[in-house]
């Protein structure tokens, strides 16, 4: 006899299992047939739209056998790359030590690690390190990625705190640092090996940056690629929209070769498609001079015709270097601007070149700094804000975004001129 459940229309049957939890959706699934049938694309959808992975090989076992499901394959679109951090490493090879599983509880925990892999888990750090062709997980990872015909995007992030540094990262800096850089290769490897064309790649956690996050913050040597290897990374990114980065470019502080600064340009010149651009760098190390050669580099050669969406954090830039790279790139729609100093010229002109050369729907600046005076740019004296959003998308008025330019641009203006903290725009 049909129940009075599998009698509603399927869109019914989607609006009442939405806010049932995992286990009853599964026992629902299991009353009959014609139920199993109903719920199956929500189900997939919800459950299986994103899936998680190290890159430890337990993991990338498991990540094959979702890849080679008949069903459950076509419905991944996000793939989560989270790599642990240098103290999870430690702590496994502590209770690999023991050899005790499940471990005692005098050892420290690592929750996103099953019991059962531990051993093998552990065993990453030192592989990843040790060998330049990481086939062990190249293979595996290039494998599942061709068994997700729908696969959108993929996301790396680490384990704990990056962007303003953690003790538990920092803790052997060079020996992390390599590994990440190497579980960086793995990834891009697998990607062009694997044939898939992604829309989104990203290594920064959120679609906002944020001080406090879990951001792959990678080295600029991870950057250093042949130019063989950028060809193939070109073929990968054709059909790539959205790029978002987060690199320390202090690392190794004066070790360095000669052109050093152009692996990241370079990088990002390999995706000539993208309509979304974000770089993330170390706002808060003492070497900006480093920050603000990568940038030049960037202004000066990359060229995105496409590109719509613009978000620079913690960078170092010269107004003539940022004013060549708006002035190549008019398509620009979106622009976001954090925690960036203007090495020379003032923002006042940056601001005047968006009323005339770009039709802009978006802008925000926050906590922005410049040589000239005044060097903190605030807007807001009795607040002293450091922040101004202009959202032309929010006013029916096709004029509304010049008007608040040229209302900004006004104020920043005299007050450089007075030599003061500029009133509310």
């Amino acid at each position: 006899m049909i129940s009075s459940m599998e009698s509603l229309p399927v869109e019914l049957v989607d609006a009442v299992i939405l806010y049932l939890p995992l286990a009853d959706r599964q026992a629902l699934r299991l009353v009959s047939k014609h139920l199993y049938s109903l719920t199956l694309t929500t189900f997939t959808t919800d459950y299986f739209s994103k899936r998680t992975t190290t890159l430890g090989s337990p993991s990338l076992k498991r990540l094959v056998a979702a890849s080679a499901h008949s069903r459950f394959s076509n419905s991944v679109t996000v793939l989560d790359v989270k790599l642990l951090n240098y103290e999870d490493y430690e702590n496994l090879r502590r209770i690999d030590r023991v050899g005790i599983y499940p471990p005692p509880k005098r050892l420290p925990k690592v929750p996103q690690v099953k019991t059962q892999d531990i051993s093998l888990e552990c065993r990453l750090f030192d592989y990843m390190r040790n060998h330049h062709d990481a086939k062990a997980v190249v293979h595996p990872l290039s494998r599942a990625l061709k068994g997700f015909p729908n696969l959108d995007s993929i996301r790396i992030r680490v384990n704990g705190l990056t962007l303003y540094g953690n003790p538990y990262i920092n803790a052997d800096d060079k020996v992390y640092q390599d590994f990440l850089s190497a579980c960086f290769k793995a990834v891009l490897d697998a990607l062009v090996r694997s044939g898939v064309k992604l829309r989104h790649f990203t290594s920064i956690k959120g679609t906002a940056i944020r001080p406090i996050s879990k951001s792959a913050n990678l080295i600029y040597p991870a950057f250093a690629f042949s130019f063989p290897y950028l060809l193939s990374l070109q073929t990968a990114f054709a059909s790539l929209k959205s790029l978002r980065l987060s690199i320390r470019t202090n690392y190794n502080r004066n070790a360095r070769v000669p052109g050093w600064e152009n692996g990241v340009s370079q990088f990002i010149s390999a995706a000539p498609a993208l309509e979304e651009f974000a770089l993330c760098l170390q706002a808060r190390d003492s070497e900006p001079w480093f920050r603000a050669a990568v940038m030049q580099s960037i202004c000066r050669s990359v060229e995105l015709p496409a590109l719509k969406i613009l978000q620079l954090y913690g960078c170092v830039v010269d107004e003539l270097d940022m004013t060549a790279f708006f002035k190549r790139h008019t398509a620009l729609r979106h622009i976001s601007i954090s925690d960036t100093e203007l090495r020379s010229g003032t923002w006042a002109s940056i601001m005047s070149l968006f009323k005339q050369d770009l039709d802009l729907e978006y802008l925000r600046f926050q906590y922005l700094q410049q040589s000239a005076t005044p060097r903190a740019v605030q807007w807001g004296e009795e607040e002293k804000r450091s922040k101004l959003t202009i959202d032309a998308r929010k006013s029916r008025h096709s004029d509304f975004m010049i008007t608040k330019l040229s209302q900004a641009i006004a104020t920043l203006a005299a007050a450089m001129e007075a030599h003061k903290v500029p009133e509310e725009v």
